[in-house]
Formats: structure tokens, sequence, C-alpha cells
């Protein structure tokens, strides 16, 4: 089969939205999708991430569900402050002209800082406070199917056939490193102590008491803070990805490369899922370590479950979720108790929330009014985001913002950007935070903050391992 032939759907599709841009008078997507052989989506993402092009990786949690896009046709955006429905409303006037051919939809990824009214700081400079991509190429595979989505922006002066070549190449690019690259020379470690921490613990558990008298004043209910480790490492985003995949096979898996930057992890809290009218979101607060023994995980996990401070915490996040959905939807359900969210490090208290969505709801409006929850701002939100912007010292970025997709039937889901860092030329920066509330321990808070890092750091001690032994 040739590739003229392959593609002869794609130049129809590309010819169909040059004669509507001809008419409009302005440019047009064209969205062409075709049935593909499987192909390992970290494996394309880490032998394409460092050339130059905007590469997204979405997994879902304990199912075969990964997309893995390349390039971008186009992407949304909105200023600080801005309202992100208005990113909702681009889209839908975009897709009203486009010309979409195949059985898949064009779908957008992307993310949002955790405070949209600050501008990035120079380590965040790479990210945008909001921004959705629809990307060139997409590649889903979902359970035994595989299918790649080809989207592009067509004027009434495009040349189709070039424009369906460059398309074909680019996609055989993208499979062609797949195959060449080394597995085993993609992480270099400096001499660098991966458990020893940047940040003065001294200083940080003082904030956590200054937090702590704020709350016992009744200026605050909860209120989330974070801190960074920043490492001198190298390393490969794919080696750490395919690390998460395998420990933390119940978080969502996320990537995002723009520019020289790459902001990944594996997030254990659905923030928001729109589908079939269903609202779908989970309180997760609360946190205990994992145990060695099954005895003793057992006990932790009991006592979890039995801890007033952690009860508490939990049932602002829920009461919180509750008055939200009750906005956006006819009908809401909450289970009466929580349950265990058991990770690999760390478990946590989880109570999940359904609705059902009233006529004609925006998913991203539903999501900003999510966010922060109280999960990772606190309460008053207000409040607590005014709390957090003057005293944590940390432009957070997308650490703790929604991060997901968005598709052409304005359905989608989002996860909170959690357990994740950003990784920079020659630099690792980890990211976690706790909530407090009256009853918080500082020594507590820290050791917390730390368990939550080792999902980072053990996988870049696994990768490095790896390529030790491969020597």
């Amino acid at each position: 089969m040739t590739v003229r032939f392959e593609f002869a759907g794609l130049k129809q599709c590309l010819q169909e939205a040059k004669s509507r841009a001809k008419h409009q008078q302005s440019k047009v997507l064209a969205s062409y999708s075709l049935p593909c052989h499987r192909r390992d989506p970290l494996a394309l993402f880490a032998a394409n991430y460092q050339y130059g092009r905007t590469v997204s990786l979405w997994g879902t949690p304990s199912s075969d569900y990964y997309s893995v896009g390349f390039g971008s046709a186009c992407e949304f955006s909105c200023a600080p402050g801005g309202s992100w429905s208005e990113i909702q409303a681009s889209w839908q006037k975009l897709l009203v002209s486009s010309v979409v051919i195949g059985d898949h939809q064009p779908v957008l990824c992307g993310g949002f800082a955790f405070d949209c009214q600050r501008a990035p700081s120079p380590l965040w400079k790479d990210f945008p406070p909001a921004v959705l991509t629809l990307p060139e190429l997409t590649l889903f595979c979902e359970e035994n199917r595989s299918y790649l989505v080809i989207n592009l922006m067509v004027s009434s002066q495009t040349d189709c056939s070039l424009a369906a070549e460059r398309a074909n190449a680019q996609w055989q690019s993208i499979l062609s490193c797949a195959l060449t690259t080394p597995n085993n020379d993609s992480l270099l470690l400096e001499d660098v102590d991966l458990y020893n921490s940047n940040t003065d613990p001294v200083v940080w558990q003082q904030r956590v008491v200054d937090a702590v008298e704020s709350i016992k004043r009744k200026e605050l209910q909860k209120v989330v803070l974070a801190r960074s480790d920043s490492l001198s490492v190298n390393c490969c985003p794919g080696d750490i990805l395919k690390y998460l995949r395998e420990y933390y096979p119940g978080a969502f898996l996320f990537a995002f490369v723009r520019e020289k930057s790459c902001f990944l992890g594996a997030s254990p809290e659905r923030l928001v899922a729109l589908k079939d009218k269903c609202v779908n979101t989970v309180a997760l607060a609360g946190s205990a370590p994992r145990g060695k023994d099954f005895a003793t995980d057992y006990s932790l996990g009991l006592s979890l479950l039995n801890s007033d401070k952690d009860r508490f915490e939990h049932h602002l996040v829920v009461c919180h979720l509750l008055s939200i959905l009750r906005k956006h939807c006819k009908s809401v359900w909450v289970s009466d108790q929580p349950e265990l969210c058991k990770l690999k490090q760390i478990q946590h208290l989880l109570t999940p929330l359904y609705g059902c969505a009233k006529q004609g709801v925006n998913l991203l409006e539903v999501l900003s009014d999510l966010h922060p929850s109280a999960a990772v701002g606190g309460l008053p939100r207000q409040k607590a985001l005014e709390y957090i912007r003057k005293n944590e010292n940390l432009d957070r970025g997308w650490y703790a913002g929604p991060v997901g997709w968005l598709d052409a039937r304005g359905e989608g889901e989002f996860a909170v950007a959690l357990r994740s860092a950003l990784l920079t030329q020659g630099r690792v920066t980890l990211f976690a935070g706790c909530g407090l509330v009256e009853a918080s321990l500082p020594t507590h808070e820290y050791r917390e903050s730390c368990i939550k890092m080792r999902v980072i750091r053990d996988a870049i001690r696994s990768a490095s391992l790896v390529a030790e032994d491969a020597e």
C-alpha cells in the first residue's frame, strides 16, 4: 500500500477545508483520522520530546487508554484572569466550519496554572497560565485499537497535496525516531544526592506554624502550603514516565513539553470528567504513609480512616465540591464514607462524587469553578489564595493546576497536576503540598511532603540504575 493511497482521504479532507476557507475568507480546520498499527505511546514520546516539537502525553488510570500528540495546529489560551469558558467557546466556534473525516474527533490537550492571576516566573516561562493545544498529529490507543488523527489549519492558498505529504513525512519521522533512539542512553546523572532537600526544613515548618496560627484565629478553615526541591540532574522524561506507568497504574499519567521544558507526573486525583451528561469528581484529602508489611499498612490505613484531623480536612473538601456540583447539576450523589486510595508510597482518604449535568453545561466553566479545590488551595477559597500568594514564596506554575483534555463534543477529563515535576535543562524541580488545619503538626506535614516527592525521586533513581546496568 503506497503512502499516496493511505493519505488520499487526508487530501480530500484538506480540499474540502480549502473550499470552505475560500468561501468564508478565513482558515478552516481539517481533521482526518485513520486506523494505524499499535505503537507504544511512551516510546514515541521518549524518542521525540527533544526535537523542538510541542508534545503531550495522557494516560487514563487503570486502563489501556493513551494519547500522545505532536506539534500544534492551533492553541487556545486566555490572559491572566481571563475566563476559561471563553477557551471552550473559541474551540466550538472553530469546529462549526471544520471538516472532519474519519471515525474520530479532534481533541485538545493542555493545562492551567494553579494561580492564573500571576504571570509565570522564569522557571515556568514556557508554560502560559492557560493553554489547550490541538496537536497536528495525535496517536490514540484504546485497548486493541489505535488510530491517528491529523489536524491541519487550511487557508485558501494551501497546497493540499504538499500539506498531506508533509503530514505523512512528519509521522514517518516520529516513527523512525522511536526505532533508532537508543534505549539506555537517555539519563545522565551528575553527582547529586536524590534525597537531599534544597528547601530549608526549619523555614518551611515555621510557615506551617504561622498558617496553623491563622487557622486558630479563624482567619482560615484550611490552607494548603506547597514547597519545591531542585535537583541538578539531566534525565529523559520517557524513563520517568515508564516508571510511573509501572508503579502507579491507578494514576493519571501526563507530560507536556513546551520549548525546552517538560512538566510531567502521575496524579491520583481527578478534578472533573464530563461524559454523557455525567459529571464526576473526587475529594482527595487526608494522608498517611504506607506500611512495609500488610499488618502495618492495615493499621496505618485504619488510623487514617479514624483520624479526626484527617476526616475534618476531608469533610471540608467534600462539602466544597458538593456546593459547586449542585450549581451545575440537576442531581448529585456522594458516598457516605471515604475510602482508602492506596498508592506506592502514600495512602489518602477518597470520596467520589457524581452529578447529572444541567442542559448546556460548559466543561471549562465547571473546571474553573472547581479549581482550586479545597484539596490544593484551602477555605475560604479566596482568602486561602491570598494567603498562599503572600506567604508561600513559590511559583507553583502548573503544579496543582488542572491538566487534561477536551474533545469536539465538549466532553473531557482533567486531573489535578500532583506528584509532578518540571524538567528543564540540567534541572528537575519537584513539588509537593500539604493541607493544613488546626490540628496540623509541622514535622508531620514536612514528612508528608517528602513522601509525596519520593514519587519522582524514585523514578529518577530507578532510571539511573537501569542506565548503569546497561553500560
